[in-house]
C-alpha cells in the first residue's frame, strides 16, 4: 500500500509528466543550441590577425567537462593560456565551438579559425595537414581489456578487434605498429561521435573486445570500471599541441615564443626533488591536494577551491601551470611530497610539531582556525566536555583531532571516542547530521563552509586556541618556501584574500524553499514571464516549471550572481554561457536563453529509455551540480541496489552518498555536497506545484 506523502508525490510526477507533454508538441524541430552566425573565412597569417584585431580559436564544445583533473594540465588552463596569448598579441578573442572533433582541422584549413586549442595528438598524418606547436603534454596511449584479458606483446594485440571512433590518431599508431611487425590489427571503425565512455560501456557489455585510449583519460574513466583495466601500453610518451595552417608560419612562431616564455610545454609526471629553479624551468607547480570542498572540487564544470584558488595566483603571478595531483588522505599526500611526486602540499593542512617531526616543512599560515566540537541543532548547549558523559564522539585518529582529544581524556575520563579510519571531515560530518554519533570535531573554516548551505548543525565548544593552516614542503626546497612566504606576507587579508575567503567560508548559498514569495491566483508568476513563454516552448518545456527554477536560482534578480560566479536570472556559469553562444547574462533575454539552452544541452546527456519526468529531475540536479556528479550518483545507485532511472528515493539516495569519502574517491567527478542538488530538485518542484494551482 502506498503511503499518502509517496501517493501525492506520485500524482504530482503524473501530473507533471501530462503537462510537459502537453507543452512538447514541437520539441523535435529545436537546435541543441543556437546557431552561430555564418563563419567568415579568412586564411591569413599574423599580419592580418592583427589588422582583423581578433584571434578566431576552435575547440570542441564543452571540451575538458569528461572529469574532475587529477594529474594534468585541465582544458580550461588552456582555455586560459589561449587568451592570454591573444592579450599579448593585443587582439581580442573570438571562441568558435565545434560538434564534431573531426570538424576541427577541416574548419582550420578552410579559414574559419586561427588557432586550435584542444588536446590534439600530433602525429605525422595530421603534420601533413597542420602546423603544430611545441607539445604542451605528453600521454601514452593504452589498450582496454576485460581484466581476465591478458595482452602482453603485438602478437597478442593482433588477435583481438579493437572498437575505434572514426577519425582518431590511434589508426595511424596501428598501422605504424603493423608496419614494424608485420601484424595485422582487427579494428572495427565507430562512428566519431563515439564517446570514451561509450567504448568501455561496450567492451563491459561484451560488444566490443577491446579500444585505445589515452592514458590520462582512461586512468579516469577506469574508476567506474572495475572489470576493465589498462592491459599493454600502445605507444610511449605521445605529443599534445596546438595547431594553426602550415602557412601561417608568423603565427606559429609567435606561438611557441609564447608558450617557451609562459613554460607552457610538455613535461613527464616522473618523482622529481624540484626547487624554485626547477620548477621555473619546467613551467609547472605540481600541486598535491584532498578532493574536498576547501581544497580542490568541481562544480558545474568548474574547478573550485580556496587552497586551489590560492595557489593558481601564486603560478599566474610566475606564469606557471598549476599541475594537480590529487590523492586519498593526508598519509599518502605526505608520501607523495617525500618522493617527489608533487612540489607543495595544498590541503588546509594544520602545521603542527608531529608532522614537522615526520620532515615536512611548513610555509607562513595562510589561514587560522580552532577545533570545534559539532554536534547537530538539537543537543542542548553546553560549558564543559563533561556535560557530554558517555555521548559517541566520532573521529579519524589520523587526524590532529585525535592526540587532542586523547590528551583532554586525562581531564575527561569518560570521553567516548568513536574511531573511523580513513574518513574525510566532511564524511564525518554528514554521518554526524545521520545520527550516527552524538558529536565530532571540525576545524572551524570546514565547518564555516557546511554552515553556507545546512541549519541543522551547532558548534558546542572550542577545544583549543587559533591552529594554523599553511603549505607543506620538503627540508629540500628553501627557495620555494621562500617564494610562497612572500607570496603569502603579500596577498594575506589583502582584496584577493578577502575576496577569495568570503567566496568559500562567508557566503551564504543556503538553499531555502523560498515559499514566502507571494502568490496570487491570475497574477503573473515573475516579471518575465512573456519571455519566458515563448521561449520554453521552443525547448519543449512547461514554462511554469522555468520560473520555478528562476526563482531557485536568482528570486528574478537579473544582475544575480553567484559564490561560483554564476550570472544572471538562471544562474549559468560564463564559460558555459560562452560554449552555447551567448554573453551579457545580465540582459534578462540573454540570460533566460543561455540558461533553457544549457538546461537542453543537459537533457540530451541523459539515456532516451528514461521516462521523460524522471529525466527533467537528473536535468534540474545536473544544472545544479554538474551533469558529471549526476552521472556519478547514477552509477553508484546501481551499485547499492538502487535504480538508476529514478531520482527520488533511488538516485537522490546515491547523491548523498557522493558526499563521504568511499564513494566520492572512486567517482570520476568526485566529491560534490550531495545534498545542494537534492533540496534544489525538491524545492523547484514543489515551487512548481504551486504554480500550478495559480495559472
Amino acid at each position: 500500500m502506498i503511503s499518502p506523502p509517496k501517493l501525492t508525490r506520485c500524482l504530482s510526477m503524473t501530473l507533471l509528466l501530462l503537462l510537459c507533454l502537453l507543452s512538447g508538441c514541437d520539441r523535435d524541430n529545436t537546435d541543441s543550441t543556437p546557431a552561430n552566425d555564418a563563419p567568415r573565412l579568412d586564411t591569413g597569417d599574423l599580419d592580418a590577425i592583427i589588422k582583423r584585431g581578433t584571434l578566431r580559436i576552435l575547440a570542441p564544445r564543452f571540451d575538458g567537462a569528461d572529469a574532475l583533473p587529477r594529474d594534468d594540465i585541465p582544458v580550461e588552463a588552456y582555455q586560459r593560456m589561449a587568451e592570454a596569448f591573444a592579450e599579448e598579441l593585443q587582439v581580442n578573442v573570438q571562441w568558435i565551438f565545434i560538434d564534431e572533433f573531426n570538424e576541427l582541422i577541416p574548419r582550420l584549413q578552410r579559414g574559419e579559425g586561427d588557432l586550435i586549442v584542444t588536446n590534439l595528438t600530433n602525429t605525422p598524418e595530421r603534420r601533413n595537414q597542420v602546423a603544430f606547436s611545441r607539445p604542451i603534454n605528453m600521454v601514452d596511449e593504452v589498450v582496454i581489456t576485460p581484466r581476465e584479458v591478458s595482452v602482453a606483446d603485438p602478437p597478442a594485440l593482433s588477435q583481438l578487434t579493437l572498437a575505434l571512433a572514426a577519425g582518431t590518431a590511434y589508426f595511424e599508431t596501428l598501422a605504424r605498429l603493423g608496419e614494424k611487425t608485420q601484424l595485422t590489427f582487427p579494428v572495427e571503425t565507430l562512428d566519431s561521435a563515439v564517446s570514451d565512455n561509450d567504448l568501455l560501456v561496450g567492451i563491459s557489455e561484451g560488444r566490443y573486445q577491446a579500444t585505445v585510449m589515452d592514458s590520462n583519460i582512461a586512468n579516469t574513466l577506469l574508476l567506474d570500471y572495475p572489470q576493465l583495466h589498462q592491459a599493454m601500453t600502445l605507444r610511449k610518451h605521445r605529443a599534445i599541441s596546438w595547431a594553426v595552417r602550415k602557412d601561417n608560419t608568423l603565427l606559429l612562431t609567435r606561438l611557441n615564443q609564447f608558450l617557451v616564455s609562459h613554460h607552457l610545454q610538455a613535461a613527464g609526471n616522473e618523482e622529481q626533488h624540484r626547487d624554485w629553479e626547477g620548477i621555473l624551468k619546467h613551467g609547472r607547480l605540481r600541486m598535491l591536494t584532498l578532493n574536498n570542498a576547501a581544497s580542490y572540487f568541481m562544480w558545474r564544470g568548474e574547478l573550485m577551491g580556496f587552497d586551489y584558488d590560492l595557489l593558481q595566483k601564486f603560478a599566474k603571478q610566475h606564469k606557471l601551470h598549476l599541475t594537480i595531483i590529487m590523492k586519498n588522505n593526508i598519509g599518502e599526500l605526505i608520501d607523495a611530497l617525500k618522493r617527489g611526486e608533487g612540489d607543495v602540499i595544498a590541503a588546509s593542512l594544520t602545521q603542527s610539531q608531529q608532522r614537522e617531526d615526520m620532515g615536512l616543512r611548513f610555509s607562513r599560515p595562510y589561514l587560522k582556525v580552532s577545533e570545534q566540537l559539532i554536534a547537530r541543532s538539537d543537543a542542548g548547549p553546553i560549558e564543559s566536555l563533561a556535560q557530554l558523559g558517555q555521548q559517541p564522539i566520532g573521529v579519524n585518529p589520523e587526524t590532529v583531532f585525535y592526540p587532542r582529544l586523547q590528551a583532554l581524556r586525562q581531564e575527561y575520563p569518560n570521553l567516548n571516542l568513536q574511531l573511523h579510519p580513513g574518513t574525510a571531515t566532511e564524511t564525518l560530518i554528514e554521518q554526524l547530521a545521520q545520527g550516527e554519533f552524538y558529536a565530532t570535531v571540525a576545524d572551524s573554516h570546514l565547518f564555516a563552509i557546511e554552515q553556507t548551505h545546512r541549519s541543522d548543525l551547532v558548534a558546542l565548544l572550542e577545544l583549543n586556541g587559533e591552529s594554523p593552516i599553511a603549505w607543506a614542503l620538503r627540508d629540500d626546497q628553501p627557495q620555494l618556501l621562500q617564494q610562497l612566504n612572500q607570496f603569502i606576507k603579500k596577498e594575506y587579508r589583502g582584496l584577493f584574500y578577502n575576496v577569495t575567503y568570503e567566496k568559500y567560508f562567508k557566503n551564504s548559498r543556503k538553499i531555502e524553499s523560498h515559499l514566502a514569495q507571494r502568490l496570487v491566483p491570475g497574477e503573473p508568476l515573475s516579471p518575465y514571464d512573456d519571455i519566458v513563454r515563448p521561449m520554453a516552448k521552443q525547448y519543449g518545456m512547461d514554462w511554469r516549471m522555468v520560473v520555478a527554477q528562476m526563482y531557485q536560482e536568482s528570486k528574478f534578480n537579473p544582475k544575480a550572481r553567484s559564490f561560483a560566479g554564476a550570472r544572471g536570472l538562471m544562474q549559468v556559469m560564463p564559460r558555459t554561457a560562452r560554449e552555447l553562444g551567448f554573453s551579457n547574462l545580465q540582459e534578462p533575454q540573454n540570460g533566460i536563453a543561455a540558461g533553457l539552452a544549457y538546461m537542453h544541452w543537459l537533457e540530451q546527456r541523459f539515456p532516451g529509455d528514461i521516462d521523460m519526468q524522471e529525466r527533467l529531475l537528473f536535468t534540474l540536479a545536473a544544472y545544479n551540480a554538474g551533469a558529471g556528479h549526476v552521472q556519478d550518483a547514477r552509477r553508484l545507485a546501481a551499485q547499492q541496489g538502487l535504480d538508476p532511472n529514478r531520482w527520488y528515493d533511488n538516485v537522490e539516495r546515491a547523491m548523498l552518498l557522493l558526499s563521504r569519502a568511499e564513494h566520492y574517491k572512486k567517482a570520476r567527478f568526485g566529491y560534490v555536497r550531495g545534498r545542494e542538488p537534492v533540496n534544489y530538485v525538491k524545492n523547484i518542484h514543489d515551487r512548481y506545484l504551486n504554480y500550478l494551482q495559480l495559472q
